[in-house]
């Protein structure tokens, strides 16, 4: 869209407010502060007979920006149109915290702020979203329909009613282009150029004077309101803004209730296409897909293989648990002939693995083998951080700097044919290196039979045997047993089956639907959520579950 100069000054007075913000996005986490209720510390182990729950701690309000693409989806689905090349322009996001879109881990910098200029420029010159702006059903430059355009549009740009002071700031706005005698329509572009780069809808913030109070007298955890509980579940279930029959319902007061809530779930999971975005999100991020290697030119096929793989999963309704054993793959003709397979054809195709000893599962895909080896330190190292810190949600303390140099004169001592396994029990065979390692190398040798890009081998590269046996650490049992395992087919079997894994792949789940990580005070809700999803329950099961907890609906209120 033109501008003149005068317009031009207009637009940027009134996103001054944008344009200045940059930085790190929220404050302290519930884990920043270990005075804080909620942060670092001991809950128990859930597993000990007799342990209690500690009490919910609410999350505090949280404030994100939209992820590049969720802005794509938002625009879409709000305007009909979609952004094009300038979206490229928006700086990519980088999943700091685990998932691209938990908010302590975004930053916002100049480039956003170009970015999402360029973005709203493109869309609001777009010519068919000049039927987007005419929700209002006036086309005229009156007052009453400038006021009911702003409103309109505010509404579906902002996921919520305008407050009197964005009403009144967006129709100055709209009287001033409109001076310049450029007809409705420019004025009404200009109007949704400046909401778009505005924080009411770059961000999903929580309004901390909305809602109600918890029924407890508890002063300090409020009810999410309406709208932020449409916003919630939309960006959760759909990684987009609500729907008019989801803004409808929380102007109706139905998201107030429990009730309310599982009926729009049921209707938004209805969308599979939509429901698939977070999928697809979700697995790349968990996984670690986006910063995966491409010499090989395979990372496509890898990244397509492990989302295929969770889709289906969970367009089946299949059990949420059963991710972890499930005796099926998805694989280009590529990934099949690097396991062994005869190609079924050409894309990505099922295969089922039921005859097949050691294949299969979540774990087992070659994406998520790939993702879980591309880090420094060894392909045992690697992997066995990753399967701690993401199946397991544990975290090792970092190794003293004083530990470096043994660290070095190790490594340099090592043959150069030495095996992966060779050099993880040389290392266990040292008190200093144990101490860290014990707790989470051993989860990784039940996959030496996979290369660094998830395809079958009998010997590495030296020509060594490979020996896929282990044992899960004494840290991860009730009763502080190691627990033997003979090949990936029973660690998959274990893993399946461990309370411990299941609670964190519920608890990986939340993360992303919330946008926030967990922390202490939530690890009761995660033990609740993993025991509603019981044996038979489907990932759908877990976001219906989580839609009408607490731990989705409330928040705290800052003292």
């Amino acid at each position: 869209m033109d501008s003149s100069p005068r317009l031009a000054v207009l637009l940027a007075a009134l996103l001054g407010v944008a344009l200045g913000c940059t930085g790190t996005i929220g404050g302290p986490g519930a884990g920043d502060d270990p005075e804080r209720p909620g942060g670092p510390g001991d809950p128990g182990d859930p597993d000990d007979p007799g342990w209690e729950a500690p009490e919910l701690r609410p999350l505090d309000p949280l404030a994100r920006r939209l992820t590049r693409e969720e802005l794509a989806h938002t625009l879409a689905d709000v305007t009909g149109v979609a952004p094009g090349a300038a979206l490229e322009e928006v700086p990519v996001d980088r999943p700091l915290e685990g998932f691209v879109n938990i908010g302590s881990g975004q930053t916002v910098l100049p480039d956003h702020v170009r970015g999402y200029h360029a973005v709203a420029r493109e869309v609001t010159a777009d010519p068919a979203f000049v039927g987007f702006l005419e929700v209002a059903g006036c086309a005229d430059p009156s007052e009453a329909c400038a006021r009911d355009t702003v409103r309109e549009v505010g509404r579906r740009l902002f996921r919520r009613p305008l407050d009197a002071r964005e009403q009144a700031a967006f129709e100055a706005l709209f009287a001033a282009v409109a001076a310049e005698e450029v007809g409705w329509e420019r004025a009404a572009r200009a109007v949704a150029e400046a909401m778009l780069q505005s924080p009411g809808f770059l961000y999903l913030l929580q309004d901390e004077l909305a809602g109600r109070g918890d029924g407890d007298g508890d002063a300090n955890v409020r009810t999410l309101g309406g709208y932020e509980m449409a916003s919630r579940l939309s960006y959760a279930l759909w990684a987009s803004a609500p729907d008019e029959a989801l803004l409808d319902a929380a102007e109706a007061g139905e998201l107030d209730e429990p009730a309310g809530i599982a009926a729009q779930v049921e209707r938004m999971l209805e969308d599979e296409a939509k429901v698939a975005r977070v999928t697809e999100r979700f697995v790349v991020d968990w996984a670690r897909l986006a910063s995966l290697p491409d010499e090989d030119g395979r990372k496509g096929e890898l990244m397509a293989s492990a989302v295929a793989f969770y889709d289906d999963h969970a367009r089946r309704g299949a059990p949420l648990y059963g991710l972890f054993d499930a005796e099926r793959a998805f694989l280009t003709p590529a990934l099949a002939e690097a396991w062994g397979l005869e190609p079924a054809g050409e894309g990505v195709r099922a295969y089922d693995l039921s005859g097949l000893d050691g294949r299969g599962g979540l774990l087992g895909q070659p994406g998520v083998i790939a993702g879980m080896t591309n880090a420094d330190g060894g392909a045992i190292v690697a992997r066995g951080l990753f399967l701690q810190h993401q199946v397991f949600c544990g975290s090792p303390p970092d190794p003293p700097a004083s530990l470096q140099d043994e660290i070095d004169a190790f490594a340099a001592a090592l043959p150069e044919t030495a095996s992966d396994r060779e050099v993880f029990e040389r290392r266990l065979m040292r008190a200093e290196c144990a101490a860290c390692h014990a707790q989470f190398d051993p989860l990784a040798l039940a996959f030496e039979r996979y290369d660094f890009r998830g395809a079958f081998r009998e010997e590495d590269e030296h020509g060594n045997a490979l020996d896929d046996r282990g044992w899960l650490p004494a840290s991860l049992d009730a009763d502080g047993a190691e627990v033997a395992y003979a090949g990936l087919g029973e660690y998959l079997g274990l893993v399946a089956a461990h309370p411990r894994a299941r609670r964190c792949l519920v608890q990986r789940h939340a993360e992303q639907a919330l946008g926030a990580t967990l922390e202490s005070g939530q690890i009761g809700a995660v033990v609740e959520l993993a025991e509603a999803v019981g044996e038979e329950g489907s990932r759908a099961d877990l976001l219906r579950a989580l839609a009408t907890h607490d731990l989705f609906r409330t928040q705290r209120v800052p003292e």
